[in-house]
């Protein structure tokens, strides 16, 4: 939910001819309409196939691709087009970011963006209707983490890399799932929509993105203007490469925004089933690597994170022994974080690099030694 100064901004309106043309392009009457499309090029090839692990599903579609051509090899083709507006080099900001606060990004995108994200009730039904979050929290948690941790591997987003591949394999398994609730008496697209339609798409990009940023600098981190911009460009083209439509697709931070605020006010409607969900992933990482904090502590962060009106929608209350906890965690991350202005550019490097590999270890902890056995196909 926004907060109360966003909310605020939202009744005033825009505020320049730049804003204007945003508040009428991501309103709630277009934002309804996107909820009617989904991802033509990847349900041309999931409809003709049935369902395998993710990296199973993007090993088919490569031979089919070869034997038929057809929708197969189209699929192929928009997932290696490059747009016009795409420059590698200017994602190396944003990737070096990710690699040096990876694992504080992986705690505000669970304890922050998932909790708030399942306040939106209409996308999260797809959690409810399959299942899948409340049987299987945290192996989906660690798959969702080998995606960011590969986006940022050696190769970035580059087409053929392992990055890009696995955003491939994603948008695969998203596919799938539209086939799976297409015969699911539990999702009612009358109510609900289109299930993982192209408004839900664009919102997991926020989480990924714009929440994320926002729960760091609520912790303390200085996140400077080029950071920003990097990350954001970053999952510009993540989002174009996971099936996003490019109108969906913000071209800056303060378009961005608005379309996040747009967006929550559209959807946020919390209910019995974003409690439970925002519970049982908080519950199910608890005491898990890499952050071994218990469940008191991880409702801790996030109440702390998404404020006292998301939190008391969603029954997320903290001990006072938790909360001290955060403070004192956000006093030495506000003090880490002025402290690594003056490094030199070669230590930085090197402790990007070891959080890289702490990601490995997790990953491998948490997903077991052969992550394709059901995730992805391979760990940068």
């Amino acid at each position: 939910m926004a907060t109360p100064e966003e909310l605020a901004r939202m009744e005033a309106g825009p505020k320049s001819p730049a804003e204007r043309i945003w508040f009428d392009k991501y309103s709630h009457q277009r934002l309804q309409a996107w909820r009617q499309i989904q991802d033509p090029f990847a349900d041309a090839c999931t409809e003709q196939m049935e369902f395998r692990k993710p990296s199973g599903l993007l090993e088919e579609v490569e031979r089919r691709a070869r034997q038929e051509g057809g929708a197969f090899q189209a699929f192929l083709d928009e997932c290696f087009r490059v747009p016009d507006w795409v420059d590698f080099e200017m994602m190396e900001t944003g990737r070096r970011f990710c690699r040096r606060y990876g694992a504080l990004q992986g705690l505000i995108l669970m304890c922050s963006s998932l909790v708030e994200g399942y306040a939106h009730n209409k996308p999260s039904q797809v959690l409810v209707a399959t299942g899948r979050l409340q049987k299987d929290v945290s192996r989906r948690i660690y798959e969702t983490g080998q995606m960011l941790h590969n986006m940022v591997g050696p190769d970035g987003l580059r087409p053929g890399g392992v990055g890009h591949r696995t955003l491939m394999e994603v948008r695969l398994l998203h596919s799938a799932v539209r086939q799976f609730l297409k015969k699911n008496p539990r999702f009612d697209v009358a109510i609900y929509d289109q299930p993982i339609n192209q408004e839900d798409m664009a919102g997991t990009i926020l989480e990924f993105d714009f929440m994320v940023v926002r729960g760091m600098k609520r912790l303390g981190l200085q996140v400077s203007r080029a950071d920003h911009e990097s990350l954001h460009y970053m999952w510009r083209y993540a989002g174009f490469v996971l099936g996003v439509h490019e109108d969906l697709l913000t071209a800056t931070i303060e378009e961005q925004e608005v379309l996040a605020l747009q967006l929550t006010t559209h959807l946020y409607q919390p209910t019995r089933d974003s409690e439970a969900l925002a519970k049982a992933l908080l519950r199910d990482m608890s005491a898990r690597p890499p952050f071994m904090l218990s469940y008191e502590q991880l409702l801790a962060f996030s109440r702390y994170l998404i404020g006292d009106k998301v939190a008391n929608d969603l029954n997320i209350h903290s001990s006072v022994s938790a909360a001290a906890v955060v403070r004192v965690v956000r006093a030495a991350l506000a003090l880490g974080s002025v402290g690594q202005q003056f490094l030199p550019d070669f230590v930085l490097r090197r402790i990007e690099a070891w959080n890289h590999d702490l990601g490995r270890r997790t990953l491998q902890q948490g997903l077991g030694q052969n992550p394709a056995s059901w995730g992805f196909k391979a760990i940068a």
